[in-house]
C-alpha cells in the first residue's frame, strides 16, 4: 500500500512539472521586425532641355531694356499706298485672315520665341520672343474682330440675351434677377457692363477705309515678324536682331493705344472673353 502511494506521488510530481513548463515557458529572443526594403531613387544626372522653371528664371531676370530704332518704328507705322482697298466686311476678313495665316506659319515653326531660345547668343532675352508671339496673336485677332465690329460689337446668343434683359429690366432689376438665381455679384456686374458696352457700340460707323489703314500698318509688322523668325543669328548679328525685335514689340504695343480702331477692338475683346463663347454676327 505504501509503495502504491509513493508511485502516485511521483507520477503527480512528474505531471505537474510537465504542465508548469508548458504554461510558463522561458522568454525566447525574437529577431527584430524586418522593415520592407526601400529601393534607391534614381535621379537623372544628365543636362536636359531647359525646364519651365529655368525658362521662368531667365524670363524674370533683370536685364537692360533692348533699344528701339525710331526710324524703323516710323516705317512700321507707315500706310502703304499699295495696300488693297477694303470695301466690305468679307473683304476685310479676307485680308485679316491672310495675315493670320502668315502669323500661324511663323508659330508653327516655333515662333520668334524659338529663335531666342535656340540661339545661345540671345537666349537671355527669351522674354522678348515670348512677348512678340503673344502680342502678335493679339494684334491679328483684334483685326479680325475689327472687321466684324465696324457697325457695332458682334453678339452671340448669350450676348443678345443679356442686351435684351438690360433693355427690358434695367440694371438694378437685372442684378436682382441673377442674385436670386445664385450668381456671383462680380459676374453679374461684368454681364451688365458687357450689355451696356454692346448697346453703346451700335452707334459706331467706322469706314472700311479706316480699317484698311489699320490692316496696312499691321501688315508691316507681320512682315518683320516673319523675317525675324527666319534669320540666322550669331554674335556678330545679335545686336541688329535685338534692335529689330525690340522695335517690333514696341510698335505692336503702341498700336494697341495709338490706333483707335485696334484699341476699340481690344476693349471689345476684353469684355467678350468673359462670355467664354465665340461671338457671331448680330
Amino acid at each position: 500500500m505504501f509503495k502504491i502511494r509513493c508511485l502516485q506521488i511521483i507520477l503527480c510530481a512528474v505531471l505537474t512539472g510537465t504542465f508548469a513548463s508548458g504554461c510558463s515557458a522561458e522568454p525566447v529572443d525574437e529577431a527584430p521586425l524586418q522593415m520592407p526594403f526601400k529601393e534607391n531613387t534614381w535621379v537623372r544626372k544628365e543636362t536636359l532641355t531647359r525646364s519651365s522653371a529655368e525658362i521662368s528664371e531667365t524670363s524674370n531676370k533683370t536685364l537692360p531694356a533692348l533699344p528701339v530704332d525710331a526710324s524703323l518704328a516710323k516705317k512700321l507705322k507707315t500706310i502703304s499706298t499699295l495696300a488693297p482697298e477694303v470695301k466690305s466686311e468679307q473683304g476685310c476678313l479676307d485680308q485679316a485672315n491672310e495675315l493670320d495665316r502668315r502669323r500661324t506659319a511663323v508659330q508653327e515653326r516655333g515662333g520668334v520665341w524659338h529663335i531666342f531660345e535656340s540661339v545661345k547668343e540671345i537666349r537671355e532675352y527669351t522674354n522678348y520672343g515670348m512677348q512678340l508671339d503673344s502680342q502678335m496673336n493679339r494684334l491679328v485677332h483684334s483685326l479680325k474682330h475689327l472687321c466684324r465690329a465696324t457697325k457695332g460689337m458682334p453678339l452671340n446668343g448669350w450676348g443678345r440675351e443679356k442686351v435684351e434683359q438690360l433693355q427690358k429690366l434695367g440694371k438694378e432689376k437685372m442684378r436682382e434677377k441673377y442674385l436670386a438665381l445664385g450668381d456671383a455679384a462680380g459676374d453679374i456686374d461684368l454681364w451688365i457692363e458687357y450689355a451696356e458696352h454692346a448697346i453703346e457700340s451700335k452707334k459706331r460707323n467706322i469706314s472700311f477705309s479706316e480699317v484698311r489703314e489699320s490692316i496696312s500698318r499691321s501688315e508691316n509688322m507681320v512682315a518683320l515678324y516673319e523675317d525675324l523668325s527666319l534669320r540666322k543669328v550669331d554674335e556678330m548679328s545679335k545686336n541688329s536682331y535685338y534692335s529689330d525685335a525690340s522695335t517690333l514689340l514696341s510698335a505692336i504695343n503702341d498700336s494697341f493705344k495709338s490706333d483707335p480702331n485696334i484699341a476699340m477692338a481690344i476693349e471689345d475683346e476684353n469684355l467678350l472673353s468673359h462670355t467664354d463663347l465665340e461671338a457671331d454676327s448680330a
